[in-house]
């Protein structure tokens, strides 16, 4: 991945901000995006970003295409193998432990790798909070049987038990006749040729020229490349040039060549000063250009670019209210007007009037400058105006204008050295009471996490929300965000997150990580996770025990869903047993009540339908029941939900389900010590 800024296109505005928006342009070239074409939505802009995301955790196979089609030839030692060598290699001997350095393009290599390994393939998560491989027992493999893995060590990892759990992995492949390629750095693991199993290959680091021709080569029907390469001063950045950064000056070159009639020399020297943040240009328009409104100006174009000149100004001269600015900022006929203003900032007004940074990459350069330049008061303040862009005085809020800001909250986000992505919660809490900006807050929230410049910040961030934020609206957002796509690249991490939330006795929220144990429950890859976690609230006495219920509940819904988790349960005795304790606990008090009432009843139907659940019910009921202080009164309880789930009446019509309860309560009067007494 790059650190490839997003450059914000499109929305309009009018005297309410959001009211009564025109339709915008439809921009054809998308400054090296993911996309190479971004329409009317701008949400889509940040989606876009996530689903790449996405597909490198996934390696889907156009992901997978892709990388290989940019691939550069790099010799795999020993033997200087060439990368379909190499695969070949891999297909053969089935675990391969490539060892190379962070920053030299390995993951691409390894990717290389898996190219000739078969579909399905995936990226096996690790402990992302603390840095280590998972136990292999927790690793949600596949379901679809023979597949192809990667596996990243942390880099530095200094875990005593590495070379065992290599071997364990490597074992757990092996019994689902399964590939494996393992990434560490060679400080990591003294001797690596001696992890039993393993094809041990070393990777040298593409030719940075060389990958920058091959990442531009469908540019050279409409440039000379091989001459723009050679031009200075691009052959002395290319050299110790990082594969990353080779990637990310692609970008900048594809977004300065707009015009490929302009003078090579003209298109190489904005392109590097687009790659370097235009700081020098930034630094001189600030030193000469001191007045606040033209400032202003520069900063609400920054957000708005492509929209109406007209709205522009009118949001500049709100942004001068929000940051109490003279009121002589905010216009007047001695005032600059909108085309000075568009000339001082290097913009320029179409035919339709709107209105474009002449610079590639200049709005998300801006924004980065202003954020390193001013203080914390002002970027608060900055993006507290942004948020309300597209809220309007009446309806629903403008999404068009709400996925240009995430986008730029996305880029900047992406941009900054040491990403930390504060100013993400003035978003959130500004903008989840609208239903329809929910999902582009959590595909901003869930984009800033999975990736690879600011995601251990953002990831971070969730975790200490989780634990310490009091706003309802933060945690909920939380929440939903550890149910969608961040669980697939850390599982490990989300349900942690939701254990913390789980803990926080506030009824929404409760909902939230209700919803979010759902939404992970219907993706089989995490059911065995997400189900070890929800057993365990429910064991235990304290106020995650009520929101272990409500879990169980929610993923009991139908019958089918409880045969689902009854299958689950069936061949893990330690889930068997935190069931055990949860309905000790549950029939010592009331018994289940609402939810999780019907949740049981939807275990017994799935009894019925099929008996190789019944042992398993009778058995977490006997032991729940018959054990300890208080048992008569648990296994009485137990008899009364049997006759409540099928009562009496009803037995002529369910012969099935009515056997099944005469067979169960049997069991429960014998186990009752009174009756046996």
């Amino acid at each position: 991945m790059t650190t490839d800024a997003i450059g914000a296109v499109e929305p309009d505005i009018d005297e309410s901000y959001a009211d009564n928006i025109d339709d915008g342009p439809t921009v054809e070239e998308n400054s090296g995006q993911v996309a190479s074409r971004v329409g009317r939505d701008m949400v889509q802009n940040v989606h876009n970003w996530l689903g790449r995301y996405r597909a490198a955790r996934e390696l889907s196979d156009t992901f997978v295409q892709e990388t290989i089609a940019t691939f550069v030839e790099r010799f795999y030692d020993p033997g200087r193998l060439s990368r379909e060598a190499a695969a070949g290699l891999l297909q053969e001997r089935r675990h391969v432990l490539l060892v190379a350095d962070p920053g030299t393009g390995r993951r691409t290599a390894a990717v290389g790798l898996l190219g000739g390994a078969p579909s399905p393939r995936r990226e096996i998560p690790i402990d992302d909070d603390a840095q280590r491989l998972l136990p292999v027992d927790e690793v949600p493999w596949s379901s679809y049987g023979r597949s192809a893995y990667l596996l990243t060590v942390p880099p530095g990892s200094r875990n005593g038990r590495l070379r065992e759990l290599l071997i364990a992995y490597r074992e757990a492949v092996e019994k689902r006749d399964s590939y494996l390629v393992v990434l560490i750095d060679q400080r990591s693991l003294e001797r690596p040729e001696d992890v039993a199993g393993y094809t041990v290959l070393t990777v040298t680091a593409p030719g940075s020229e060389e990958l920058l021709g091959r990442l531009l080569e469908d540019q050279r029907a409409r440039l000379d490349v091989h001459t723009l390469l050679n031009t200075p001063p691009l052959p002395a950045m290319l050299e110790n040039a990082t594969p990353a950064q080779v990637a990310r000056l692609s970008h900048r070159i594809r977004a300065a060549a707009n015009d490929p009639q302009e003078p090579l020399a003209e298109i190489v020297h904005k392109a590097v000063q687009s790659y370097q943040n235009w700081d020098d240009e930034l630094v001189s328009w600030f030193e000469v250009n001191s007045d606040p409104r033209t400032r202003l100006f520069l900063v609400a174009l920054a957000f708005l670019q492509g929209g109406q000149a007209t709205n522009v100004l009118h949001a500049m001269e709100r942004l001068a209210e929000t940051l109490k600015e003279p009121a002589d900022v905010r216009g007047g006929i001695g005032a600059p007007g909108i085309r000075q203003l568009a000339r001082n900032v290097n913009a320029r007004i179409d035919d339709e009037h709107r209105i474009f940074f002449t610079l590639p990459s200049y709005d998300v350069a801006i924004l980065r400058y202003v954020h390193g330049d001013q203080s914390k008061a002002f970027r608060t303040r900055l993006w507290s105006w942004a948020s309300d862009l597209p809220i309007r005085h009446r309806g629903s809020p403008n999404v068009r204008v709400a996925g240009q800001v995430a986008s730029a909250m996305l880029a900047v986000t992406l941009t900054l050295p040491g990403a930390d992505a504060p100013e993400v919660r003035t978003l959130i809490e500004r903008w989840w009471g609208y239903q329809t900006l929910r999902s582009l807050v959590v595909d901003l929230v869930t984009a800033v996490a999975m990736s690879p410049e600011a995601g251990a910040a953002m990831r971070g961030r969730l975790n200490q929300w989780a634990v310490q934020a009091t706003n309802p609206t933060l945690l909920c957002a939380v929440a939903a965000v550890c149910g969608g796509p961040l669980a697939d690249g850390y599982p490990q991490a989300v349900l942690t997150r939701l254990n913390n939330l789980a803990g926080r006795e506030v009824d929404v929220v409760t909902d939230g990580v209700v919803e979010a144990v759902r939404s992970l429950w219907d993706r089989p890859l995490h059911r065995q996770a997400t189900l070890r976690r929800v057993v365990d609230w429910a064991a235990r006495q304290d106020q995650w025990h009520d929101v272990g219920l409500r879990a169980l509940a929610a993923i009991s819904a139908t019958s089918d869903q409880a045969g689902f988790l009854l299958a689950e349960v069936a061949d893990d005795a330690e889930r068997q047993t935190g069931l055990v304790s949860a309905f000790s606990l549950l029939f010592t008090g009331e018994g289940p009540r609402g939810e999780f009432r019907k949740a049981l009843f939807h275990w017994l139907d799935a009894a019925a339908e099929q008996s190789g659940y019944e042992d398993l019910i009778t058995h977490l009921m006997v032991r729940a029941g018959g054990t300890g202080q208080g048992a008569s009164s648990r296994l009485a309880r137990m008899s009364h939900l049997l006759y409540d789930w099928q009562p009496l009446a009803r037995d002529a019509q369910a012969p099935a389900a009515r056997d099944l309860r005469d067979r169960l309560n049997e069991r429960l009067h014998r186990a009752n010590p009174l009756v046996a007494a």
